[in-house]
């Protein structure tokens, strides 16, 4: 029964929040003038960071709606302003200060024109190179700051449009000088003062980064990993020199020169930041420091007196000193890797860590914290070296992480990892992690299972709720049940039996690629033969263009397209019941249901509507855990367990499928990014969103549940881009709290006059209350600051009253009347004139000390009265 579903006019107020996945490695950070943040460009914002802390500071936007903003930078003699211009050329002047927008300016751009670079000349110009949709190369010219019109047009210099494009100002004789690359082999140099005065420098690589000193030099960077550095009069052709620096050997994408230029630093795709010594430094003339290791391509760097910015292509900032020694790094989400986008890896919630496990860059994942919004650390999940790049494989294929899972509880993280380089045997794991609170790391490998599923791929992983066992289903047409266990005292997960399903077809490894694997056959090691990507353009099949948008790559053939079985038995996804009883598992499209005890078949599932394989399925949970939910390509559908019949179902086209383990809710994405939470009793969702996000920019890949009450739900989606997005109802805490000053304020004058007379007759006793209430809370307050003092900040016991030790233990000893002692008696005929007898005070430090002798007297004397200890018996076990 096919039932179509309605929105529900219901609903709460739900915001849309952006929580993370901004990239923020698209253009040059900034250094402030102080050197003490950094400014770097986040889409249409300018983000301010403390290099020490790397924590975010504040942010700078615009009062005009921009798209993005291509670049900012501080004017060398006016380090008070800060200046930005967006992609449709609106120059924006903030004042450092306070980040305050000064003034907004419209270039004069040629129309439909998009600038892709913007640079400071001197205070009152700017140069910019924008690119016309039709066109083959750049419009170059220099606009004023203040007016926005165009000063001078460089027609004479014809840069090529290109995605690697590299911009770079300095001073020849006194006078601006700008050099241009852009991925092709050539140099560009223009005289700014003089359009008429240029020079184009051939090289025999292609060059991808350039950078110019205060004294003239420029430094450039080829494909071949080579530095060159000229010197001279370029723009005239006189006396001009060039030195070579070679150490890398694959393309280098920045360069830049130090403040003073008695330094080069460079980097590239070795993932090592290399600093140069040149100029004047006689004495260590090409002596090179390093930091190596870096998790990531270079892209840019960016230097001030004593700091250096690296932004690295796994979507973060590594900031050191000029001795090259890290002090913090600023990490965002993203950074993924074409095969992690492509395969799309899971999104969890740790609801004990509230925080989720998302994909990272190559081998890893990411705890990121859902309440600071930032990523916590790290999680090396493959525990192996990166594979290097070569000439002849610029982009090797290495180990990624494809699935992962957690049990409802938190106890216990699933992961995957594959590879398989269409040369040598796969490489398959699984890895079983167990959570640690209170350890640095709060995941610990337990058990590491190497050919897991026979070398073929884990396409889906389920946990029980109580995490005492596991399900994984892999490319080799079964899923394997592992259990975890604690015998001879070792807690190690181990594998009870593997399930099949199949009508006459023999049970051995269907992929092709586990019984017709090469060995000893690697590419390209022996030859010399020079790559065509080092010299030429190959347009959209360029291995240079490819490793410059790495981040933002789609795909990897020799990974996703691994010839994997796709018959009619190929394994979906598998779930595990509420209880623990069944487990269910798609079998292309049929639907089977297993005994969890006996991992026998108890029925199979199946409708013509399922056709042609499943994808996802899970159980419900609480009162609708006799259902169960299952996806295909095209539909979603509601099964009975009770009557093993279908209840409902829909045609969406759903992209991914997640139950609440905390609730009976269910939430399904389809491909308009349409995200419905639903139960399986209704057909009618919960909560709707018709095209939460634009699909042509990005679909949601993956989806999770956060925090949940009874009326209220939040959900976690993540998109192939790796932008992580929060939906969560609208808080109301600010109206809340407006409306709590404004409930007790008078509704009218004469209500202020009748309140300030009942304020004015107010009890002298209850003030006296407010009074002891005000002292109370004080003494509790000194109190608690006394004892959450340092230890040698606090006086010694001995000083301490009596009175004020029995407060801070609890408990206060009351004093009892001896009995022994007769009553006092008063005399009814004395006078207050009548001399009294002096009575001698105690020492101070007999007041501070206690009398334990008499404490315990008093003690032992209670327990005798209340004959809580027998003698006799006392007397015989202690001897007396």
């Amino acid at each position: 029964m096919v039932v179509k579903v309605h929105e529900n006019r219901n609903e709460k107020n739900y915001i849309l929040n952006r929580k993370s996945g901004r990239s923020i490695i698209e253009r040059r950070p900034v250094f402030s003038p102080d050197g003490e943040s950094l400014v770097i460009i986040v889409e249409n914002t300018l983000r301010v960071y403390n290099i020490y802390t790397g924590d975010w500071v504040r942010s700078l936007e615009t009062e005009t709606a921009v798209n993005t903003i291509i670049g900012a930078e501080f004017p060398e003699h006016q380090n008070y302003n800060l200046f930005g211009c967006s992609n449709n050329g609106l120059l924006t002047t903030w004042t450092w200060e306070n980040g305050a927008v000064l003034r907004e300016i419209a270039l004069q751009i040629p129309h439909n024109n998009q600038v892709v670079s913007f640079n400071i000349i001197n205070e009152s110009d700017c140069l910019l190179l924008t690119a016309h949709p039709m066109k083959k190369f750049l419009h170059i010219g220099s606009y004023n700051l203040k007016t926005g019109a165009l000063n001078i047009e460089y027609v004479d210099t014809k840069v090529p449009k290109n995605d690697i494009l590299a911009v770079s100002m300095g001073f020849c004789n006194g006078e601006p000088i700008a050099a241009i690359v852009s991925g092709y082999c050539k140099l560009h140099v223009q005289n700014l003062n003089r359009p008429e005065k240029s020079a184009l420098l051939r090289s025999k690589y292609r060059l991808l980064s350039v950078s110019m000193s205060k004294g003239g030099a420029i430094a450039a960077t080829d494909t071949l990993g080579r530095t060159i550095v000229y010197r001279g009069n370029i723009c005239d052709h006189i006396n001009v020199g060039s030195e070579v620096l070679h150490w890398h050997a694959l393309p280098l994408f920045a360069v830049h020169f130090s403040k003073v230029g008695s330094y080069i630093l460079t980097g590239g795709m070795e993932k090592v930041l290399v600093k140069w010594t040149i100029g004047s430094l006689a004495q260590k003339a090409n002596e090179k420091k390093f930091i190596p290791r870096l998790p990531g391509f270079i892209r840019y760097i960016t230097t001030s007196n004593d700091h250096v910015a690296v932004t690295l292509s796994n979507n973060s900032v590594v900031i050191a000193n000029m001795q090259l020694h890290v002090t913090t790094t600023i990490l965002e989400c993203g950074g993924l890797s074409s095969v992690t986008r492509s395969l799309g890896s899971s999104l969890i919630y740790h609801k004990k860590l509230s925080s989720l496990i998302v994909p990272g860059r190559t081998g890893y994942l990411q705890l990121f914290s859902t309440t600071t919004d930032k990523v916590l650390y790290n999680i090396d999940i493959t525990e192996v070296n990166h594979i290097p790049s070569e000439r002849y494989n610029i982009l090797p294929v290495e180990t990624e992480v494809t699935c992962a899972a957690i049990n409802a509880s938190g106890l216990w993280l699933v992961t995957s990892e594959y590879r398989y380089d269409g040369t040598n045997y796969p490489e398959e794991k699984l890895k079983f992690w167990s959570t640690h609170y209170n350890a640095s790391s709060s995941f610990k490998l337990n058990t590491c299972v190497n050919l897991s599923h026979g070398g073929c791929d884990v396409v889906s992983i389920a946990l029980s709720r109580k995490g005492d066992f596991c399900i994984t289903a892999g490319n080799d047409q079964k899923f394997r049940i592992w259990k975890f266990s604690m015998e001879k005292g070792k807690n190690r997960w181990l594998c009870l039996t593997a399930c099949y399903y199949s009508s006459g077809i023999a049970h051995y490894l269907s992929n092709p690629v586990l019984n017709e694997f090469k060995h000893g056959d690697i590419l390209g090691i022996g030859t010399v033969a020079e790559r065509p990507y080092l010299s030429q353009d190959q347009n959209e099949n360029d291995m240079v263009r490819k490793v410059w948008n790495i981040h933002k790559s789609n795909i990897n053939d020799r990974m996703v397209e691994q010839n994997s079985y796709k018959g009619d038995n190929a394994m979906g996804g598998v779930a595990i019941s509420q209880d623990g009883s069944l487990i269910a598992a798609w079998f292309g499209s049929k639907l089977t249901l297993w005994d969890s005890h006996l991992c026998n078949l108890r029925t199979t599932l199946s409708h013509p509507a399922l056709r042609p394989k499943g994808r996802e399925v899970q159980f419900g949970n609480m009162d609708a855990a006799h259902y169960l939910v299952c996806t295909t390509d095209y539909c979603l559908a509601v099964w009975s367990l009770l009557s093993l019949t279908m209840k409902w179902m829909v045609q969406n086209s759903p992209t991914c499928l997640v139950a609440d383990p905390f609730s009976n809710r269910m939430m399904v994405v389809n491909q308009d990014n349409d995200v419905f939470v639903f139960t399986p009793h209704d057909s009618t969702p919960v909560l709707s969103r018709k095209r939460l996000l634009d699909p042509e920019e990005g679909a949601i890949s993956q989806c999770a549940f956060g925090n949940t009450t009874r009326n209220d739900v939040t959900v976690y989606l993540l998109r192939n881009n790796s932008e992580l997005y929060s939906l969560e109802p609208e808080r109301s805490s600010k109206k809340q709290l407006e409306a709590i000053t404004h409930r007790n304020l008078p509704a009218s004058k004469f209500s202020t006059l009748l309140a300030e007379q009942q304020v004015s007759e107010v009890t002298s006793s209850a003030v006296a209350e407010i009074q002891q209430l005000n002292q109370e809370s004080l003494g509790h307050k000194a109190t608690s600051l006394f004892l959450s003092s340092s230890s040698y900040m606090v006086p010694p016991v001995t000083s301490l009253s009596t009175s004020f030790l029995e407060l801070i233990s609890g408990c206060q000893e009351v004093e009892e009347i001896d009995d022994q002692q007769p009553a006092m008696e008063v005399d009814a005929d004395t006078s207050d004139d009548e001399e009294i007898p002096k009575v001698s005070a105690p020492k101070p430090e007999q007041l501070c000390k206690a009398n334990y002798e008499k404490i315990k007297e008093k003690k032992l004397k209670k327990l005798l009265e209340n004959q809580v200890l027998d003698l006799n018996v006392t007397a015989d076990v202690f001897g007396l």
